[in-house]
């Protein structure tokens, strides 16, 4: 079965084994047992391909923490904590 064959015929990844294989065992020096363990979005990273995610900034964590703000920390008359006063 050819390359094309497998893409077309319903059961074709996308993915192309044979060069993940040799990046993986060559390239990165992985024991088949460490290749197989790995996940393709795990062999992407170590091969250092970018997944096209933008990692997020500080103004995105601001944005985050403003939608939605962590709740007030309870008093200790709230939680029946004795006080040392």
């Amino acid at each position: 079965m050819t390359p094309q064959q497998r893409a077309t015929d319903g059961q074709g990844t996308g993915l192309d084994w044979p060069a993940l294989i040799r990046a993986g065992l060559v390239g990165l020096r992985l024991t088949p047992d460490q290749f197989w363990r790995l996940t393709p979005a795990e062999l992407r990273l170590m091969l250092g391909q970018d997944t096209g995610a933008v990692p997020l900034g500080r103004a995105g964590l601001d944005q985050l923490m403003q939608a939605f703000p962590d709740p007030a920390a309870p008093t200790p008359k709230e939680t029946g904590a004795v006080s040392d006063d």
